[in-house]
């Protein structure tokens, strides 16, 4: 049966991995949350340690660590970092339970796309600043929809803070869009064919973690909900975690110049309208973007050949002895690969030799195993020829030199008198001692030359 490649779409790729098993994703989990808590620990330590060997010691810290305060750079900084540390937790685990490459969490191509994920950063930060001016807009028009006012921040800690946005923030967001947009979107993708599973599902999840007014939480399921549909549009978290940042890059860097209050969780209708506008905007530009450029959207995966398993094949070979037991007995032979390369050897290289001027047939060798050592042939007993009788044949006798012997009784004639021709002697016959006449034979009945009268 022929085999077509298969296609799997963002929150299927954990499929995409041959040795994936449904409880491989609770597996992750639990590794991942194992590994996160011993590094917020090791954190911890770090940062009590390098406290008390300050000059100012350890209250200081503590006492900013008892209130979340984001306009702190202590407590906003710490915040960052046990953020981020789900990152190289999340990392771990997969590189233990699955799937492989690791870089599946990221996107369809096994890696993040730095190239399309500036593209959305930009595409973002235009769409930012154009919700940036319209909220401005909105608070001119209509004064009891307008922000907070201003608070007074100390501009002690500012370049600190601007840093913190600009070096940490990303990371942050990105480590948000890999837990709730990369693993458990693929997790749940697993279990559940549909996307809208995958995209909804962490959403409850993704707003438990942040605090805010019944406005606020429907701000966050919001953007949780776009950004889920992104990655599943886009084959990928780059334009999830370019949206993300860039809205945690902005509400940050304007809380760090006084002009927001980032420790505020209220909200309005107001802000809850340009924020589904600012972010349905920045989806649509980035899904047209991601259309012009051909960005993948799914992943292509070969199946693998069905190999049959190589065994050892019988063969059937003469057995027996000049006859003896079974006609053909099988043998096996051990499998071992083959060559189909061309083998000079073998052929008449006067009628099989290429022609002048044109090229060598190409080489399909493949490796071969060494031949393994066959028992020599026993050299099989030849058949020992049986004599045959011969007939017997009656010695004729030698007459003597000048004389013919006497004649036969019966026979009616004497040739004791007819003289024969001289020839050689008779030699002694076998088992005679010298001296003893041969005896004579039978007479010469029909004998040639000689005629019964």
């Amino acid at each position: 049966m022929e085999q077509v490649d298969r296609q799997y779409e963002f929150h299927r790729l954990a499929l995409a991995w041959p040795q994936h098993r449904w409880w491989r994703p609770l597996l992750t989990a639990l590794l991942g949350f194992v590994f996160y808590t011993v590094f917020v620990l090791v954190v911890l330590v770090t940062g009590v340690v390098l406290a008390a060997l300050s000059p100012t010691g350890i209250e200081p810290y503590s006492d900013a660590l008892t209130v979340l305060d984001l306009g702190n750079p202590v407590t906003f900084a710490f915040t960052l970092v046990s953020l981020i540390l789900m990152i190289p937790a999340l990392a771990l685990a997969v590189l233990i339970t699955g799937p492989r490459p690791i870089g599946l969490l990221s996107s369809v191509a096994g890696r993040i796309r730095w190239r399309w994920l500036a593209v959305c950063a930009g595409a973002a930060l235009a769409v930012s600043l154009a919700g940036l001016a319209v909220s401005v807009g909105i608070g001119l028009l209509f004064p009891a929809e307008a922000a907070p006012e201003p608070v007074q921040q100390d501009t002690t800690y500012l370049p600190l803070m601007l840093a913190l946005t600009l070096l940490a923030v990303p990371f942050q967001a990105a480590a948000e869009e890999y837990v709730f947009r990369g693993f458990l979107m693929q997790a749940i993708g697993t279990w559940l064919r549909h996307p809208a599973f995958a995209i909804l599902l962490p959403v409850p999840l993704f707003v438990l973690g942040h605090t805010y007014d019944p406005f606020g939480q429907i701000t966050v399921a919001l953007f949780a909900v776009v950004f889920g549909w992104l990655s599943w549009r886009t084959g990928g978290l780059e334009a999830a975690i370019a949206a993300h940042a860039i809205n945690n890059m902005t509400v940050f860097g304007l809380g760090a110049l006084g002009l927001v209050d980032v420790n505020s969780s209220e909200g309005s209708v107001g802000g809850l309208v340009v924020s589904a506008l600012t972010m349905g905007a920045t989806a649509a530009v980035i899904v047209r973007l991601a259309d012009r450029r051909g960005i993948e959207r799914t992943r292509t995966v070969a199946p693998q050949p069905l190999l049959q398993p190589v065994g050892p094949s019988p063969v059937y070979a003469q057995a027996g002895v000049g006859g003896q037991g079974p006609a053909w007995a099988p043998f096996q032979v051990p499998a071992t690969s083959w060559s189909g390369a061309y083998d000079s050897s073998q052929y008449d290289s006067s009628r099989y030799a290429p022609a002048p001027g044109t090229a060598p047939a190409p080489s399909y060798a493949r490796p071969t195993a060494p031949p393994e050592p066959q028992p020599e042939p026993q050299p099989q007993p030849q058949p020992q020829p049986q004599p045959q009788p011969q007939p017997y044949r009656q010695p004729k006798p030698q007459p003597t030199a000048g004389a013919h012997a006497p004649a036969a009784p019966g026979t009616g004639r004497d040739h004791s008198t007819d003289r024969h021709p001289s020839g050689p002697a008779h030699p002694a016959g076998p088992g005679h001692p010298s001296g003893t006449p041969h005896p004579a034979g039978p007479g010469h009945p029909g004998a040639a030359g000689h005629r019964a009268d």
